[in-house]
């Protein structure tokens, strides 16, 4: 065909079997107006081209098998639209508008080569990065920016990573020695190295790449190395780390350029764990703290000098988080959410280990939470943020809850009861009363003891003993005994539970200096209180008469004509003293009953009965 001829057809011989099958094109990918016809053009190639994407994608399978026999071509043509759905979508969807025109049966409707290879598919990006890293060296500095920074990181992951060490770092590594596309450069550079072993790293760009390390660059290049430093750090040997690659960020700290600072505050905690302590307290706690007062006012500043300093708060001393931390966190006023949640992160970073921060309890209650409280009420908080908040003043409060509970108890300040805080009456009274007394231990026992009671008597009984005893009364009487005592205990308030008369207590011994017949008679020896004198004794204070008896003491029966055994006066004084150890008697039973009511048995009432007329048939005899 001639160059002129391009559209036109020509005859040509179809497929025939008479002629031998290697002489002639396959029979499955003939172009149909060849068979029909015997005309072809160089549109009836592209049909046959179409043919061979359908079996590239189809496992190899055309979408005509004649089996080298005319009939069965012309009856499968026919069939070839339904084929073509079955496979379609086997095909990729940028291919497959191309594949239809293709095939179709007017050879005017089917795209020329020169139109097939601009459409999408055959666009590969890759390819032409590659052809345009070959022509770079004619390109002005604007394209090559713009290659760098766009199409070849998009590119890269398409391009086989042989080709990466053969032919993109070469171009690159010349590139990089201008300080107009440095910072462009940088960007695919790093990419690379994210991709790639340590090994690779080491032998092939390190030794290149070190002298951007130290070289001067501009701002843009900076930012641009301060922003992936973790990936240098990543990919460095240890031992090149602290002398190589550190000396970036603390060199950066001391500049002045706002965007470098940023950049710089930035990458902090992501290099985080690279810092070591002497260098987080010497160089970058301080120049962070004075990028920070120098640009209060900045929220981005502010915002990345907290996240800075969360990160390596954990490698700097107690003193330099109470002098200086603590107080730059205190004197923020910026309101955005943002900086309030790095505050809040700070102050949960110390609420886990308070003694190593130096976050006391008196901190928490005095400066950390009135700073903290005002921000809830902060309308721009999302709700995380606001949980956040209050998770971290709860957690303070119940700190301060626990450790002044603890003060305290250790203290004997915070009791469980009020009855314990303070003494009361009530308490008093139970403690001394009757049940209180059976409830405790019993006291020791001893023999031939009776206790003679004195109950509180009232005012007629007071006027009838002050009578008797102002005829032979002594200072050393029981009542002037009892008003000494209390002189004594000036700060003691009378209760109902004072002894007004204090119980007189009778020793029955055989070794005393009495007479059998005082025995008898009831007259025990007195044992002295005391608070007497050697030569004082008690007197009874008892009214004898059988009616006081009886009244007194529930006595029923008849009782004994009082005249009939009206005493001498001689004879008066033995009477009463046989009375009161009598009655004597019964006090004691009386008061041992309810005193220890635990040691008297079932239906006892019976022997105190027994025990009162014992003693009132003594006093008759």
């Amino acid at each position: 065909m001639g160059e002129n001829e391009g559209t036109e057809s020509i005859p040509c011989q179809p497929w025939s079997s008479r002629v031998p099958k290697l002489t002639q094109p396959s029979l499955d990918f003939i172009a149909p107006e060849v068979q029909t016809t015997s005309q072809c053009s160089l549109l009836s190639d592209m049909f046959s081209l179409g043919m061979v994407i359908c079996a590239v994608f189809n496992k190899g399978r055309s979408l005509i098998e004649a089996n080298h026999s005319n009939t069965t071509y012309m009856k499968q043509f026919e069939l070839l639209s339904e084929q073509l759905k079955n496979v379609l979508n086997l095909i990729p969807v940028a291919l497959q508008e191309a594949v239809v025109r293709l095939l179709n049966r007017d050879p005017k409707q089917r795209p020329t080569a020169q139109l097939l290879s601009l459409i999408k598919y055959f666009s590969d990006p890759a390819v032409h990065a590659m052809q345009f890293l070959d022509v770079i060296a004619m390109k002005d500095p604007s394209q090559k920016s713009n290659f760098f920074r766009t199409t070849l990181p998009e590119v890269l992951p398409y391009i086989p990573r042989k080709l990466w060490f053969q032919h993109v770092w070469p171009c690159l590594r010349e590139e990089m020695l201008t300080q107009e596309v440095l910072a462009a450069v940088l960007q695919p550079i790093l990419n690379i190295i994210s991709e790639i072993s340590e090994d690779e790293y080491e032998t092939i760009i390190l030794p290149r790449f070190r002298c951007i390390f130290s070289w001067p660059k501009s701002i843009q290049a900076s930012v641009t190395l301060l922003e992936n430093l973790h990936i240098i750090l990543q990919k460095t040997p240890k031992d090149e780390i602290q002398t190589e690659v550190m000396p970036i960020i603390y060199n950066a700290l001391d500049t002045t350029t706002a965007q470098i600072q940023k950049a710089c505050l930035m990458a902090i905690p992501n290099v985080a764990d690279y810092i070591d302590e002497e260098s987080a307290r010497k160089i970058v706690f301080p120049r962070a703290k004075a990028i920070y007062e120098k640009n209060s006012s900045d929220l981005l500043i502010t915002l990345y000098t907290l996240l800075a300093v969360e990160k390596v708060m954990d490698k700097l001393e107690r003193r330099i988080i109470l002098d200086e931390l603590l107080p730059l966190l205190w004197d923020n006023k910026l309101q955005d959410p943002d900086v309030i949640q790095a505050t809040v992160n700070i102050y949960r970073v110390m609420l886990t280990d308070s003694k190593k921060y130096g976050l006391s309890v008196n901190l928490m209650a005095t400066r950390v939470m009135p700073s903290l409280l005002p921000l809830t009420m902060n309308a721009a908080l999302h709700l995380d943020q606001f949980t956040s908040l209050l998770e971290v003043l709860q957690e303070m409060l119940d700190t301060i809850d626990r450790n002044q509970r603890n003060k305290l108890k250790l203290d004997d300040l915070v009791l469980t009861s009020p009855e314990r805080r303070w003494p009361s009456a009530v308490s008093l009274r139970h403690h001394n009363s009757s049940d209180y007394m059976a409830a405790s231990p019993p006291a020791f026992h001893i023999p031939n003891l009776r206790v003679e009671h004195r109950r509180k008597t009232n005012s007629a009984e007071d006027c009838s003993r002050k009578s008797s005893g102002s005829a032979g009364s002594c200072p050393s009487s029981p009542d002037s005994n009892r008003l000494r005592v209390h002189s004594a205990l000036i700060g003691r308030r009378l209760s109902d539970n004072e002894l007004l008369n204090p119980p007189k207590i009778r020793v029955a011994s055989h070794s005393c200096g009495s007479s059998t017949g005082d025995l008898r008679a009831g007259l025990l020896p007195i044992r002295r209180h005391s608070s007497t004198c050697s030569n004082e004794r008690r007197n009874s204070m008892f009214n004898l008469s059988p009616a006081t008896l009886s009244h007194r003491y529930g006595l029923s029966g008849s009782v004994p004509n009082t005249s009939l055994l009206t005493p001498s006066p001689g004879s008066m004084g033995r009477r009463k003293s046989a009375a009161g150890a009598a009655l004597g008697a019964v006090g004691l039973s009386s008061s041992l009953k309810h005193r220890r009511s635990s040691y008297v048995a079932p239906g006892s009432s019976s022997g105190i009965l027994q025990q009162l007329s014992t003693g009132v048939s003594q006093l008759f005899k």
